[in-house]
């Protein structure tokens, strides 16, 4: 969607108690959403960093453990909250995974409703996570690390 250049475009910002802390106004035109669906990464490079996480000794080793994708592709990429959706969208991408390993919604469907989910991963060091979600916190953090370093590999320059 872009506004008219001749319309002016206000954000709130909000500071703590709700109370509008400052107003940026824009002028000029805005592009909301478009080619910014997945911040920069293309389905190739996704599909290609998940290729690298996928399969025995790797960090995605059982179907459970694409939790921790969808945590960091939820809120990086800008991939689909519905985890019926998601797991649809994985099933899209241009790769084939091990036989064995591919998303399953039926596998990571009750790990999804988790509460540190709800938290960006760009912050998972100041989620506070209870005693019982510890260890599956600790297998999505660490499939979080490694996919976020697998698409900041997306760009560097290929040599």
């Amino acid at each position: 969607m872009e506004l008219d250049k001749d319309k002016e475009f206000c954000i709130n910002v909000y500071s703590p108690g709700n109370l509008i802390a400052k107003e940026i106004t824009i002028n000029g035109n805005v592009s909301l959403g478009g080619d910014l669906q997945h911040r920069g990464f293309s389905d190739e490079q996704v599909a290609e960093a998940l290729l690298a996480c996928v399969g025995k000794d790797k960090v995605i080793n059982s179907k459970r453990r694409w939790a921790g994708a969808y945590w960091w592709l939820r809120w990086t990429c800008n991939y689909p909250v519905e985890v019926a959706k998601f797991c649809e969208k994985i099933g899209q991408l241009p790769t084939k995974f091990p036989a064995g390993y591919e998303c399953s919604y039926e596998s990571i469907r009750k790990v999804c409703t988790l509460s540190f989910l709800s938290y960006d991963p760009s912050r998972m060091d100041d989620v506070k996570v209870s005693r019982s979600d510890q260890a599956e916190f600790a297998a999505c953090r660490e499939v979080a690390l490694k996919l976020g370093e697998e698409l900041g590999k997306a760009y560097l320059p290929k040599v």
